[in-house]
């Protein structure tokens, strides 16, 4: 490991990565400053910004672990610190075992999990990507471009590279920014360097924004520990609306809410979790307010992906009796007899879809808006006339 050149870093301008990308440096000495008058001793942690679900930038721990250490190490000697921790997602438990060894043997604690600000506060935090940066530049290389992962591989790239010439938008309707969603027109000005995560993930035509936003937001709540207000009940209100319209229950009101919630979780939590897991729903409901009027006042997923808004239906001019999707129905919502043409009862349907896998006639269909003419009672195959 260099020795820490307090001089180098200075003049290089180096910036750490995410959301709290300030200089290297400055960020040393305002600890350094502040431990000394409190007489203290602070921690050097390192980790992903908590809010951070793309884990984009773990590449960097798995290729070049020990560029890594060595800038958390570097940071220590820097503030003179004796404790050292870096933090990992909780679900990253093949990483931490292959690093633990490492670790251990440089002093370095191995934690899961977020960060905990609240505790913290008096310590200095480095970014994962921002610690092999700073390694790179005391061994001699100053860094050529940031990271950013596109199409599987992370990489170097000048941080003025606009977001289209690295993601295929072939089929793409909006792209995911790490915390909101971008328009397509908006990709034509956003950079590589303006992903706080390290990446951007192109949403396809398939997807549908609403039931994308409400996944967003799940996660969200698995990692926030729930201690700050805000972000533990705004989350829990965010979810509610976006899942309430996947299912056909959405209200016109709802993005008013949101943003009341929103503005909320960015001043009052004191992570980056609260301060920036509600920016998915408010961007949704911004940018894409097409795509929720379809589903709030036309009962519709211009996507297809809600299934509340579809029907399944056993075409009578199809069927032929034979009784397997009878065999699969979880719910017993199929009604029907040998050489009869069966019908789904649509209250009872869960809309699961394992009818549709085996029937071997192609005779059950999935559609949204108003359907053909169906049989009322139980008729004979072939007996069935539309008119």
């Amino acid at each position: 490991m260099s020795a820490f050149d307090w001089n180098k870093v200075e003049v290089s301008g180096l910036s750490d990565y995410g959301l709290f990308s300030g200089k290297i440096a400055d960020r040393l000495k305002e600890v350094k400053e502040a431990s000394q008058a409190k007489e203290i001793c602070p921690r050097v942690l390192c980790g992903l910004n908590n809010a951070d679900r793309d884990h984009a930038y773990l590449d960097i721990l798995k290729q070049d672990p020990a560029a890594v250490i060595d800038g958390i190490l570097a940071c220590a000697e820097a503030l003179g610190a004796k404790e050292t921790e870096l933090y990992l997602p909780e679900n990253e438990s093949e990483l931490a075992e292959s690093l633990k060894g490492s670790l251990e043997e440089k002093g370095i604690a191995l934690k899961t999990g977020i960060i905990d600000v609240r505790e913290h506060a008096d310590d200095f935090i480095i970014h994962i990507a921002g610690a092999a940066d700073l390694a790179s530049l005391l061994g001699g290389e100053l860094p050529d471009g940031r990271f950013f992962k596109a199409n599987g591989e992370i990489k170097r790239l000048d941080p003025s590279t606009p977001l289209k010439e690295v993601l295929d938008l072939s089929d793409a309707k909006a792209i995911w920014n790490g915390y909101t969603y971008l328009t397509l027109e908006e990709a034509e000005e956003v950079t590589v360097g303006d992903c706080p995560t390290g990446t951007a993930l192109p949403v396809k035509k398939t997807q549908c924004i609403v039931e994308e936003t409400k996944k967003a937001l799940q996660e969200d709540r698995k990692i926030s520990c729930g201690k700050c207000v805000f972000c533990r009940e705004g989350l829990i209100q965010l979810e509610y609306e976006q899942n309430e319209i996947t299912q056909g229950r959405g209200k016109t009101e709802f993005e008013d809410y949101a943003e009341e919630i929103g503005a909320a979780m960015h001043s009052q939590t004191l992570c980056s979790i609260g301060q920036k897991s509600g920016d998915a729903a408010l961007s949704a409901f911004a940018k894409f307010s097409d795509e929720y009027d379809q589903h709030i006042k036309k009962n519709n997923c211009p996507a297809g992906v809600c299934t509340a808004f579809s029907h399944i239906y056993i075409d009578p001019m199809t069927c032929t009796g034979c009784g397997d999707c009878l065999d699969v129905c979880p719910v017993d919502a199929i009604l029907g007899k040998p050489r009869y043409i069966h019908m789904i009862e649509d209250l009872d349907c869960t809309r699961c879809g394992k009818c549709l896998d085996v029937c071997e006639e192609d005779a059950i269909v999935r559609a949204s808006g108003k359907l053909p003419k169906l049989p009322q009672r139980l008729v004979k195959v072939g007996k069935f006339k539309r008119h």
